[in-house]
């Protein structure tokens, strides 16, 4: 283990030397000599993240053997000398270097926002999070009457939780914004992903006692839902302290965006969606398909739990789509596009799914073969899940495909010419083509070795099902996408863009003019107010006159007393 590590450093090493050459090589280090401070800075943070890993360990093993009561010492016990090596040794190296380093950050601005404490801040809480929430629920279990009472957990809280508050409290103030929040966005998917887990298997078992599957709502009977209870009371702690106490308040940036969007909404979504699925499936497997001879609580044993599933999952979908609006602005957004080409890709997928499946079932009725092989499940039952998903990701991705072409008619030039709209329309058909394109090889390649061996009937039609399947599937999306990408081409004529590709604006704080000037010119612009007080209001007409006199590639547009300052800038 000891050499893994070794050898783990000296490659890391290498690769910071070389990184660090290579900035040398090409002039990114600054106006002065290259001191070599990104490969001390690799080695200060590899080091202080050790270390903190070794005191959180031995610390924690050492109190643990402290709360669980006599026989702290014994003969022959490598894990205690372990223990208090781990302790002699990594917590005065760890308090130096911590101090020194907090003190570089303070008196050198280059020190934060260097690469090596980016990293640091965003990954070195983690691991004291993760395991402080594990050890919470190991005593909220013996709290609960779940388990029984265990010293270690109390003392990897302490000790862990301890690690954690310290990063909390002192390294978070020091990062800057992107680690910051990161870091944020990190911990809030972490306690939410928790507090969901728990709260669906808290409602499922609830469910399943309250039907008469259980034994009742009884102390000492409700083992598993005291084991859910402390997943969803750690989670919603977790949670509740990196978003609803911090993250939510803060402006919305592209990592709030990135939480908010794929996270909440989508994973909230997407949980609803396949839990709505499975439920749909067991009902119609159970009145119209082959249940395989099992009595109803064993065909739906699954159901509570999915049920449970579905409700968490619209909750959450709900909540943070309220949180999304909240943040938007009354005028249709990128953000708001975000939302409905995910919403219409994930109906699209499921949808596709259950197509591709009634393919298969098609041609294996065809081809006269008795079952399709899917798991021990009978050629009916394959085909109800394949009209399962279809009824679900279908309507699903009708209602806000429907709502974005019903704004593409609204707003042409706006809306077919969005950044979001082509990359959702050239992804599915890039993705598709792709696919077909594997399929139709696979299933040629199918057909001409049956022929070349002169058995060509109607097992090589069912050995192509899978082949065919995909490729009338996914082919049928990516060609309708692309006419789709054609229509809007048609419609939104391509236009010359005015002015550079890139815009830094440094003045007044007025996002909104700077999404007015973006759309106006067709370039990516970025703003940093100014604090200094001296800065005039943006005038969109005056912006665009200025940066569309520029030949440069990129400008920056600086808002002062006497006017606007445009210098033309290299970003490559």
């Amino acid at each position: 283990m000891f050499l893994i590590l070794v050898g783990l450093v000296v490659v890391l090493g290498l690769v910071a030397l070389v990184v660090q050459g290579a900035r040398h090589l090409v002039g990114r280090g600054g106006g002065g000599p290259d001191d070599g401070s990104g490969v001390r800075r690799f080695f200060q943070y590899f080091l202080l993240f050790g270390l903190l890993i070794i005191v959180g360990i031995g610390l924690s093993s050492l109190l643990g053997r402290l709360l669980e009561g006599p026989g702290l010492v014994s003969e022959d016990d490598p894990a205690l000398a372990r223990a208090i090596t781990f302790s002699v040794i990594g917590i005065p190296l760890y308090l130096a270097l911590a101090v020194w380093s907090r003190r570089r950050i303070l008196e050198d601005a280059d020190e934060r926002w260097s690469l090596g404490w980016a990293l640091y801040s965003v990954i070195a809480p983690l691991p004291a999070l993760t395991v402080a929430m594990f050890a919470l629920y190991d005593i909220l279990e013996w709290a609960f009457r779940a388990d029984r009472y265990d010293a270690t957990a109390t003392a990897r809280l302490i000790v862990w939780g301890g690690l954690w508050l310290a990063h909390w409290l002192v390294a978070r103030p020091l990062a800057s914004q992107t680690p910051a929040q990161i870091h944020l966005a990190l911990g809030s998917a972490i306690g939410l992903g928790t507090a969901v887990s728990g709260l669906i298997a808290l409602l499922g078992t609830a469910i399943e006692t309250l039907v008469g599957a259980g034994d009742g709502l009884v102390v000492g009977s409700g083992r598993d839902l005291a084991r859910a209870g402390a997943a969803l009371a750690t989670g919603a702690l977790v949670w509740a302290l990196y978003w609803s106490w911090t993250f939510a308040r803060e402006r919305p940036t592209p990592f709030w965006f990135g939480y908010v969007l794929p996270i909440g909404v989508g994973g909230g979504l997407v949980t609803a969606v396949a839990a709505g699925a499975t439920v749909l499936h067991d009902v119609l497997v159970w009145f119209l398909g082959d249940s395989l001879r099992f009595d109803a609580a064993r065909h739906f044993s699954a159901a509570p739990t999915a049920v449970s599933a579905v409700v968490v999952g619209f909750l959450v979908w709900w909540y943070h789509r309220q949180v999304l609006e909240s943040a938007e602005s009354e005028e249709r957004t990128e953000v708001r596009r975000i939302y409905e080409y995910l919403m219409a890709a994930i109906g699209l997928l499921s949808a596709a799914g259950g197509m591709a499946t009634v393919l298969v079932a098609v041609v294996e009725a065809l081809t006269g073969s008795g079952a399709i092989e899917v798991g021990s499940a009978s050629a009916i039952n394959t085909l109800l899940a394949a009209i399962t998903l279809l009824a679900v990701g279908a309507p699903l991705w009708w209602v806000f495909w429907t709502r974005i072409q019903r704004a593409v008619a609204a707003d042409p030039p706006e809306e077919a010419g969005s950044t979001t709209r082509r990359i959702y329309l050239l992804l599915l058909f890039g993705v598709g083509g792709v696919v077909a394109v594997i399929a139709l090889l696979v299933g040629v390649f199918v057909l001409i070795e049956d022929l070349l061996e002169g058995r060509f009937g109607s097992e090589t039609w069912r050995s192509m099902r899978f082949a065919l399947a995909l490729l009338v599937t996914t082919g049928a999306i990516a060609a309708y996408h692309w006419a789709v990408y054609g229509q809007d081409r048609e419609a939104v004529p391509a236009q010359d863009r005015l002015g550079p590709r890139h815009i830094l604006l440094i003045g007044d704080a007025d996002d909104e003019m700077a999404r007015s000037l973006a759309r106006a010119t067709r370039s990516r612009v970025e703003l940093w107010p100014r604090t200094d007080g001296v800065a005039r209001p943006w005038d969109l007409a005056e912006l665009v006159e200025a940066v569309g006199a520029s030949e440069s590639k990129a400008v920056t547009v600086i808002s002062g007393p006497g006017g606007l300052q445009v210098i033309g800038i290299d970003r490559d």
